[in-house]
Protein backbone atom coordinates (compact mmCIF):
# COMPACT_ATOMS: atom_id res chain seq x y z
CA UNK A 1 0.00 0.00 0.00
CA UNK A 2 2.92 2.36 0.65
CA UNK A 3 3.91 2.45 -3.02
CA UNK A 4 0.30 2.85 -4.13
CA UNK A 5 -0.20 5.64 -1.60
CA UNK A 6 2.95 7.43 -2.70
CA UNK A 7 1.88 7.21 -6.34
CA UNK A 8 -1.62 8.49 -5.53
CA UNK A 9 -0.33 11.44 -3.52
CA UNK A 10 2.26 12.29 -6.16
CA UNK A 11 -0.41 12.39 -8.84
CA UNK A 12 -2.49 14.66 -6.59
CA UNK A 13 0.45 17.04 -5.88
CA UNK A 14 0.47 16.20 -2.17
CA UNK A 15 3.53 13.96 -2.02
CA UNK A 16 5.60 16.56 -0.18
CA UNK A 17 2.98 17.36 2.46
CA UNK A 18 3.70 16.65 6.12
CA UNK A 19 1.51 13.79 7.44
CA UNK A 20 -0.06 13.62 10.89
CA UNK A 21 -2.54 11.01 12.12
CA UNK A 22 -6.23 11.81 12.63
CA UNK A 23 -8.28 9.80 15.09
CA UNK A 24 -10.61 7.43 13.29
CA UNK A 25 -13.73 5.51 14.24
CA UNK A 26 -14.40 1.81 14.76
CA UNK A 27 -14.03 1.06 11.06
CA UNK A 28 -10.86 -0.11 9.32
CA UNK A 29 -10.57 3.21 7.48
CA UNK A 30 -7.47 5.27 8.24
CA UNK A 31 -7.24 9.06 8.14
CA UNK A 32 -4.16 11.25 7.80
CA UNK A 33 -3.93 15.03 7.74
CA UNK A 34 -1.57 16.30 5.07
CA UNK A 35 -0.19 19.78 5.69
CA UNK A 36 1.51 22.28 3.41
CA UNK A 37 2.53 25.82 4.36
CA UNK A 38 -0.81 27.27 3.24
CA UNK A 39 -3.10 24.28 2.82
CA UNK A 40 -4.17 20.97 4.31
CA UNK A 41 -6.18 17.96 3.22
CA UNK A 42 -7.35 14.65 4.65
CA UNK A 43 -6.09 11.41 3.12
CA UNK A 44 -8.55 8.57 3.64
CA UNK A 45 -7.44 4.99 3.05
CA UNK A 46 -9.87 2.06 2.86
CA UNK A 47 -8.46 -1.41 2.28
CA UNK A 48 -10.78 -2.62 -0.52
CA UNK A 49 -10.40 -6.20 0.70
CA UNK A 50 -11.94 -5.23 4.07
CA UNK A 51 -13.97 -2.08 3.41
CA UNK A 52 -15.91 -1.47 0.21
CA UNK A 53 -17.65 1.71 1.35
CA UNK A 54 -15.66 4.26 -0.67
CA UNK A 55 -18.02 4.33 -3.69
CA UNK A 56 -20.98 4.90 -1.35
CA UNK A 57 -19.07 7.68 0.41
CA UNK A 58 -18.29 9.39 -2.88
CA UNK A 59 -21.90 9.03 -4.04
CA UNK A 60 -23.28 10.58 -0.86
CA UNK A 61 -20.67 13.33 -0.94
CA UNK A 62 -21.87 14.34 -4.39
CA UNK A 63 -25.49 14.22 -3.26
CA UNK A 64 -24.97 16.30 -0.12
CA UNK A 65 -22.94 18.91 -1.98
CA UNK A 66 -25.67 19.08 -4.63
CA UNK A 67 -28.04 20.07 -1.81
CA UNK A 68 -25.62 22.90 -0.95
CA UNK A 69 -24.63 21.25 2.33
CA UNK A 70 -21.14 20.89 3.76
CA UNK A 71 -19.71 17.54 2.77
CA UNK A 72 -15.97 17.68 2.10
CA UNK A 73 -14.76 18.39 -1.41
CA UNK A 74 -13.12 15.37 -3.02
CA UNK A 75 -9.82 16.50 -4.52
CA UNK A 76 -8.93 13.06 -5.85
CA UNK A 77 -10.08 9.46 -5.49
CA UNK A 78 -8.98 6.01 -6.56
CA UNK A 79 -11.75 3.53 -5.79
CA UNK A 80 -9.74 0.49 -6.83
CA UNK A 81 -6.93 1.39 -4.43
CA UNK A 82 -9.34 2.62 -1.74
CA UNK A 83 -7.89 6.14 -1.53
CA UNK A 84 -9.52 9.55 -1.35
CA UNK A 85 -8.09 13.02 -0.79
CA UNK A 86 -10.62 15.23 0.95
CA UNK A 87 -11.17 18.79 2.08
CA UNK A 88 -9.98 19.31 5.66
CA UNK A 89 -12.79 20.70 7.82
CA UNK A 90 -10.42 21.21 10.77
CA UNK A 91 -10.79 20.11 14.37
CA UNK A 92 -13.92 21.92 15.59
CA UNK A 93 -15.81 18.74 16.39
CA UNK A 94 -19.19 19.46 17.88
CA UNK A 95 -18.35 17.03 20.68
CA UNK A 96 -15.39 19.21 21.71
CA UNK A 97 -17.27 22.50 21.40
CA UNK A 98 -20.10 21.27 23.61
CA UNK A 99 -17.64 19.88 26.18
CA UNK A 100 -15.98 23.30 26.31
CA UNK A 101 -19.30 25.11 26.69
CA UNK A 102 -22.17 22.83 27.71
CA UNK A 103 -24.62 25.75 27.67
CA UNK A 104 -24.14 25.96 23.88
CA UNK A 105 -25.55 22.47 23.26
CA UNK A 106 -29.16 23.51 22.69
CA UNK A 107 -28.21 26.34 20.31
CA UNK A 108 -26.05 24.01 18.22
CA UNK A 109 -28.73 21.33 18.09
CA UNK A 110 -31.47 23.73 17.10
CA UNK A 111 -29.26 25.14 14.34
CA UNK A 112 -28.59 21.61 13.10
CA UNK A 113 -32.33 20.95 12.80
CA UNK A 114 -32.48 23.11 9.68
CA UNK A 115 -29.76 20.99 8.06
CA UNK A 116 -31.66 17.82 8.99
CA UNK A 117 -34.84 19.24 7.50
CA UNK A 118 -33.02 20.22 4.31
CA UNK A 119 -31.83 16.62 3.97
CA UNK A 120 -35.34 15.36 4.70
CA UNK A 121 -36.91 17.56 2.03
CA UNK A 122 -34.38 16.87 -0.73
CA UNK A 123 -35.18 14.35 -3.50
CA UNK A 124 -33.38 11.20 -2.31
CA UNK A 125 -30.84 9.22 -4.28
CA UNK A 126 -31.16 5.47 -4.70
CA UNK A 127 -30.19 3.99 -1.33
CA UNK A 128 -30.91 0.85 0.70
CA UNK A 129 -34.31 0.68 2.39
CA UNK A 130 -34.09 -1.51 5.48
CA UNK A 131 -37.27 -3.22 6.58
CA UNK A 132 -38.43 -3.44 10.17
CA UNK A 133 -37.14 -7.01 10.19
CA UNK A 134 -33.72 -5.84 8.92
CA UNK A 135 -33.49 -3.24 11.68
CA UNK A 136 -34.43 -5.77 14.35
CA UNK A 137 -32.00 -8.36 13.03
CA UNK A 138 -29.22 -5.78 13.26
CA UNK A 139 -29.69 -5.67 17.04
CA UNK A 140 -28.59 -9.31 17.38
CA UNK A 141 -25.04 -8.02 17.83
CA UNK A 142 -26.09 -7.44 21.44
CA UNK A 143 -27.12 -11.10 21.79
CA UNK A 144 -23.78 -12.25 20.43
CA UNK A 145 -21.36 -9.89 22.18
CA UNK A 146 -22.88 -8.22 25.24
CA UNK A 147 -22.12 -10.18 28.45
CA UNK A 148 -25.13 -11.69 30.11
CA UNK A 149 -27.51 -10.99 27.23
CA UNK A 150 -30.54 -13.30 27.22
CA UNK A 151 -31.40 -14.01 23.54
CA UNK A 152 -34.84 -15.45 24.28
CA UNK A 153 -35.92 -12.34 26.16
CA UNK A 154 -34.36 -10.10 23.50
CA UNK A 155 -36.30 -12.06 20.87
CA UNK A 156 -39.49 -11.24 22.76
CA UNK A 157 -38.48 -7.57 22.80
CA UNK A 158 -37.80 -7.63 19.05
CA UNK A 159 -41.13 -9.35 18.44
CA UNK A 160 -42.82 -6.34 20.03
CA UNK A 161 -40.58 -3.74 18.41
CA UNK A 162 -40.81 -5.02 14.83
CA UNK A 163 -44.49 -4.18 14.21
CA UNK A 164 -43.95 -0.71 15.70
CA UNK A 165 -41.08 -0.10 13.28
CA UNK A 166 -43.10 -1.61 10.43
CA UNK A 167 -45.88 0.92 10.96
CA UNK A 168 -43.40 3.80 11.19
CA UNK A 169 -41.78 2.78 7.90
CA UNK A 170 -45.10 3.31 6.12
CA UNK A 171 -44.35 7.05 6.32
CA UNK A 172 -42.57 8.73 3.38
CA UNK A 173 -38.94 7.67 3.65
CA UNK A 174 -36.11 10.18 3.63
CA UNK A 175 -32.33 10.13 3.58
CA UNK A 176 -30.66 9.23 6.86
CA UNK A 177 -26.90 9.73 7.17
CA UNK A 178 -27.23 7.01 9.83
CA UNK A 179 -24.32 7.97 12.12
CA UNK A 180 -25.51 11.52 12.65
CA UNK A 181 -23.99 12.56 15.98
CA UNK A 182 -21.74 15.26 17.41
CA UNK A 183 -18.48 13.45 16.71
CA UNK A 184 -19.32 13.34 12.99
CA UNK A 185 -20.11 17.06 12.78
CA UNK A 186 -17.35 19.64 12.36
CA UNK A 187 -18.59 23.16 13.03
CA UNK A 188 -17.75 25.64 10.28
CA UNK A 189 -18.76 29.01 11.79
CA UNK A 190 -17.79 31.16 8.80
CA UNK A 191 -20.21 29.39 6.45
CA UNK A 192 -23.88 30.14 5.86
CA UNK A 193 -26.46 28.72 8.25
CA UNK A 194 -27.26 25.39 6.57
CA UNK A 195 -23.60 24.81 5.75
CA UNK A 196 -22.20 25.37 9.23
CA UNK A 197 -22.45 21.66 10.16
CA UNK A 198 -19.59 19.94 8.34
CA UNK A 199 -20.86 16.41 7.70
CA UNK A 200 -18.74 13.25 7.94
CA UNK A 201 -19.11 9.46 7.99
CA UNK A 202 -22.23 9.08 5.86
CA UNK A 203 -21.23 6.16 3.63
CA UNK A 204 -23.83 3.92 5.31
CA UNK A 205 -26.74 6.25 4.47
CA UNK A 206 -30.12 4.67 3.89
CA UNK A 207 -33.77 5.61 3.40
CA UNK A 208 -35.83 5.45 6.56
CA UNK A 209 -38.30 7.40 8.69
CA UNK A 210 -37.28 11.09 9.00
CA UNK A 211 -36.99 10.79 12.80
CA UNK A 212 -33.95 8.51 12.54
CA UNK A 213 -31.18 11.11 12.34
CA UNK A 214 -32.92 13.34 14.88
CA UNK A 215 -32.90 10.34 17.21
CA UNK A 216 -29.24 9.64 16.43
CA UNK A 217 -28.31 13.20 17.36
CA UNK A 218 -30.29 13.08 20.61
CA UNK A 219 -29.08 9.66 21.78
CA UNK A 220 -25.40 10.32 21.15
CA UNK A 221 -23.16 7.64 22.62
CA UNK A 222 -20.24 10.05 22.93
CA UNK A 223 -21.89 12.95 24.71
CA UNK A 224 -24.64 13.36 27.30
CA UNK A 225 -27.93 14.69 25.97
CA UNK A 226 -30.20 15.37 28.97
CA UNK A 227 -33.78 14.17 28.65
CA UNK A 228 -35.08 17.72 29.04
CA UNK A 229 -32.97 18.85 26.09
CA UNK A 230 -34.15 15.86 24.05
CA UNK A 231 -37.75 16.89 24.65
CA UNK A 232 -37.07 20.53 23.78
CA UNK A 233 -35.30 19.68 20.53
CA UNK A 234 -38.00 17.20 19.49
CA UNK A 235 -40.60 19.91 20.12
CA UNK A 236 -38.57 22.43 18.10
CA UNK A 237 -38.27 19.96 15.22
CA UNK A 238 -42.02 19.31 15.25
CA UNK A 239 -42.71 23.03 15.18
CA UNK A 240 -40.45 23.48 12.17
CA UNK A 241 -41.83 20.51 10.21
CA UNK A 242 -45.46 20.42 11.30
CA UNK A 243 -45.06 16.81 12.45
CA UNK A 244 -47.47 15.57 15.09
CA UNK A 245 -45.46 15.79 18.31
CA UNK A 246 -46.84 12.56 19.76
CA UNK A 247 -46.10 10.59 16.59
CA UNK A 248 -42.61 12.09 16.34
CA UNK A 249 -41.82 11.26 19.96
CA UNK A 250 -42.97 7.67 19.42
CA UNK A 251 -40.74 7.36 16.34
CA UNK A 252 -37.71 8.74 18.18
CA UNK A 253 -38.29 6.26 21.01
CA UNK A 254 -38.75 3.24 18.72
CA UNK A 255 -35.76 3.93 16.51
CA UNK A 256 -33.77 4.94 19.57
CA UNK A 257 -34.41 1.56 21.17
CA UNK A 258 -33.35 -0.23 17.99
CA UNK A 259 -30.21 1.83 17.47
CA UNK A 260 -28.97 1.83 21.05
CA UNK A 261 -29.52 -1.89 21.51
CA UNK A 262 -27.41 -2.39 18.39
CA UNK A 263 -24.72 0.02 19.63
CA UNK A 264 -24.33 -1.92 22.86
CA UNK A 265 -23.46 -4.92 20.70
CA UNK A 266 -21.17 -2.90 18.41
CA UNK A 267 -19.13 -1.46 21.25
CA UNK A 268 -18.87 -4.83 23.03
CA UNK A 269 -17.80 -6.54 19.80
CA UNK A 270 -15.20 -3.87 19.06
CA UNK A 271 -13.60 -4.46 22.44
CA UNK A 272 -13.87 -8.26 22.62
CA UNK A 273 -13.10 -9.12 19.00
CA UNK A 274 -11.00 -6.21 17.73
CA UNK A 275 -9.29 -4.96 20.89
CA UNK A 276 -10.86 -1.49 20.46
CA UNK A 277 -12.02 -0.66 23.95
CA UNK A 278 -12.17 3.15 23.70
CA UNK A 279 -15.96 3.26 23.65
CA UNK A 280 -16.61 1.00 26.63
CA UNK A 281 -16.93 4.03 28.93
CA UNK A 282 -19.95 5.04 26.84
CA UNK A 283 -21.89 1.85 27.61
CA UNK A 284 -23.73 3.28 30.65
CA UNK A 285 -24.84 6.27 28.57
CA UNK A 286 -26.05 4.06 25.72
CA UNK A 287 -27.85 1.78 28.17
CA UNK A 288 -29.57 4.81 29.71
CA UNK A 289 -30.73 5.98 26.31
CA UNK A 290 -32.08 2.51 25.57
CA UNK A 291 -33.87 2.32 28.91
CA UNK A 292 -35.36 5.80 28.51
CA UNK A 293 -36.63 4.96 25.02
CA UNK A 294 -38.25 1.81 26.34
CA UNK A 295 -40.24 3.80 28.91
CA UNK A 296 -42.25 5.37 26.11
CA UNK A 297 -45.86 4.10 26.08
CA UNK A 298 -45.40 2.73 22.56
CA UNK A 299 -42.66 0.38 23.79
CA UNK A 300 -43.28 -0.14 27.50
CA UNK A 301 -45.70 -3.11 27.14
CA UNK A 302 -43.03 -5.35 25.59
CA UNK A 303 -39.92 -3.79 27.14
CA UNK A 304 -40.61 -4.57 30.79
CA UNK A 305 -38.11 -7.46 30.87
CA UNK A 306 -35.31 -5.56 29.19
CA UNK A 307 -33.26 -5.17 32.37
CA UNK A 308 -33.30 -8.96 32.75
CA UNK A 309 -32.57 -9.51 29.08
CA UNK A 310 -29.62 -7.15 29.16
CA UNK A 311 -27.76 -6.52 32.43
CA UNK A 312 -26.81 -2.98 33.33
CA UNK A 313 -23.21 -2.15 32.32
CA UNK A 314 -21.68 -1.92 35.77
CA UNK A 315 -17.97 -1.32 36.26
CA UNK A 316 -17.54 -5.07 36.77
CA UNK A 317 -19.35 -5.91 33.53
CA UNK A 318 -17.34 -3.34 31.57
CA UNK A 319 -14.13 -4.73 33.04
CA UNK A 320 -15.14 -8.22 31.92
CA UNK A 321 -15.54 -6.96 28.34
CA UNK A 322 -12.17 -5.21 28.39
CA UNK A 323 -10.26 -8.18 29.80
Amino acid sequence: MDNARASFLASSDWADATPSPVAGDLSVRQYTRLSKPNASAIFMACDPARDTSLPAFLKMTDWLRAQDLSAPKVYAADVQAGFALLEDFGDNKLTTLIAQNPHSQRAYYEAILDTLIAIRNAPPPVLPKPTAQDLCEATRLADDWYPGAQPALLDAFRAGLEPVLHDLLKAPLTVSLRDFHADNIIWLPTRSHLKQPGLLDYQDAFLVHPAYDLMSLLTDARIDVPSTLQTEVIEAYAQKTGDDLSDLSSAVAAFGAQRNLRILGIFARAARRDGKAQHLTALPRVYRYLSDCCKHPALAPFARNLATALPEPTAKLIESIAS
